[in-house]
């Protein structure tokens, strides 16, 4: 009997071109100001790095993945993104998704789990007036952690004092966020974005 819903943040809950942006931006300017290059030499560089690491995914992979492959430590990547830019300025509330949640939420308990760092993290839901909707909201600052590390997973799981077949985990990536999630024994499912979350239901 499933009794927790997890749901990935980015790209999950919202989808926004302006904050991918800004994440993109805010990572060639991390790797120019800690490597002392160029912007431009930056942006190639993790270009180049990102089309090689997703070869290995065969998935979208999060710009703390690529700026670790330089040396980059997550701590310092979450500090310079927190700086340069906050989503509250490209998000709204998004009334179906609300809607949907609070009725998922009269039968399961909700919870969050994501690479983002909490700052971000609460900005985020603050936009979509979702704050007070999660029984438990993960970040990479609750374990520095960062998925697809099944440890991520683990320790959420007993966190929630749960058995992993009690979860269902709502994600848009397969590499990063689903398939961890189905090793571990939860039943997971795909969305593109919030509109694939209007309707969700649990089977």
């Amino acid at each position: 009997m499933i009794k927790v819903i997890i749901f990935d943040l980015d790209g999950t809950l919202y989808k926004s071109k302006g904050i991918a942006e800004k994440f993109a931006q805010a990572a060639y300017y991390t790797l120019s100001k800690f490597k002392n290059i160029p912007l431009d030499d930056a942006q190639k560089l993790i270009e180049e790095k990102r089309q090689q690491i997703e070869k290995e995914y065969s998935d979208s992979v999060p710009q703390t993945l690529i700026l670790n492959s330089f040396g980059i430590s997550t701590e310092s990547w979450h500090k310079e993104n927190i700086d340069f830019f906050d989503p509250r300025d490209y998000l709204t509330e998004d009334e179906k998704l609300k809607k949907s949640l609070n009725g998922l939420k009269k039968y399961y308990r909700l919870a969050i789990l994501t690479n983002n760092n909490r700052i971000q993290t609460e900005r985020t839901l603050a936009a979509l007036r979702l704050n007070d909707l999660f029984d438990r909201v993960y970040t990479y600052n609750s374990f520095k952690l960062l998925k697809p590390n099944p440890e991520f997973f683990q320790k959420v799981v007993e966190d929630l004092n749960v058995e992993p077949e009690a979860c269902f985990f709502v994600g848009d990536r397969n590499s990063v966020d689903l398939e961890p999630a189905k090793k571990l024994g939860m039943l997971t499912c795909k969305v593109k974005g919030p509109e694939d979350i209007y309707d969700l239901s649990i089977e």
